[in-house]
């Protein structure tokens, strides 16, 4: 019985209870962040964007309940830590399909195109696009490792920054990435609606891709508002970048397993580095990539703590 009593009392009972009051917090912020984004693509969106929700609701419909298996089956073995990280499944679900559908209506704005003006500022800091990815070239070895690591690392990455945190009940680290990617795109809205660009070969003026001819294209068809689920979507460049912030928050959610946080890590620079040798992003947008992580790390970390300040919450807890 003194036994049953040690294991039952330290881990089930004082553990548990306030890491679910806590989670509340990072439940509430996005649900406030997902309502954002919800309003403005219900009231922002022309009506051939709006075609494209279908089939996004039909995915969160299906996929929803299998992804909240996991925390279902945490949840009855009374493992709350893991169930609590699971629960960010569907979570990541809602706010992905969001970004996918709000992303496409932010370039439907008729703001004037910056991409003179992010030109200028890479001058004024040094950074010269074109000088740069004449310098990658100059190595194919090293410019091959770039345009891989841009091509086909990224998404590897995400995935695994989804899955495992959740999975392994890393609580603290799967709340943090969700609610990061939540925040920077609620943040970012502004951004890519007032300061819309189209790429750095427009604002450098050298030959596109063929991707980044479809990317041009795209952002030209939204802009004229004639984008339906039909037309080939060849993506958005914008300011910040969020191929840099992706893999930047994605290593940092790794970084709780000990054998993949410097894996991680240098795929995550080999990225954010590959987004100026493949001609796709200014400087600037990179660096704005990079400040939009430590911001909405600090506040993810502030929803997630419940202050400010670190030692606030063990003191609360030591208290109950």
């Amino acid at each position: 019985m003194f036994r049953h009593a040690i294991a039952e009392s330290p881990i089930d009972m004082p553990m548990h209870a306030p890491s679910a009051r806590d989670s509340k917090r990072v439940h509430y912020a996005l649900l406030a962040c997902s309502v954002s984004m919800l309003v403005f693509c219900v009231l922002a969106a022309p009506s051939g964007v709006r075609k494209t929700a279908q089939p996004l609701i039909i995915t969160a419909l299906v996929l929803t309940v299998p992804l909240l298996l996991p925390a279902v089956l945490f949840h009855d073995r009374k493992k709350f830590l893991h169930r609590d990280a699971a629960l960010m499944l569907p979570w990541t679900l809602l706010i992905a399909l969001l970004i996918v559908q709000a992303a496409p209506i932010t370039a439907t704005f008729s703001f004037p195109l910056r991409d003179h003006l992010w030109r200028s500022l890479d001058q004024h800091l040094g950074i010269n696009i074109p000088a740069i990815m004449s310098l990658s070239r100059r190595h194919p070895a090293v410019d091959a490792l770039l345009f891989n690591s841009y091509a086909f690392t990224l998404h590897p990455l995400v995935i695994c920054a989804i899955f495992l945190p959740a999975l392994f009940g890393k609580r603290e680290a799967a709340q943090r990435f969700v609610l990061s990617n939540a925040l920077s795109f609620v943040l970012a809205l502004p951004l890519m609606i007032f300061l819309p660009a189209i790429g750095p070969w427009v604002g450098w003026d050298f030959p596109p891709d063929k991707l980044q001819w479809a990317c041009e294209a795209t952002i030209h068809a939204l802009r004229h508002g004639s984008l339906d689920i039909r037309d080939n979507f060849g993506g958005i460049v914008c300011l910040p970048s969020f191929h840099a912030f992706w893999a930047i928050v994605s290593a940092q959610a790794l970084y709780v397993f000990r054998y993949l946080r410097y894996p991680a890590a240098a795929i995550a620079a080999l990225i954010t580095i590959s987004t100026m040798t493949t001609g796709w992003h200014y400087g600037v947008d990179v660096i704005a990539g990079i400040l939009m992580v430590i911001v909405c790390t600090v506040l993810s970390n502030a929803v997630i703590r419940g202050t400010w300040s670190r030692k606030r919450p063990a003191l609360e807890r030591a208290k109950r």
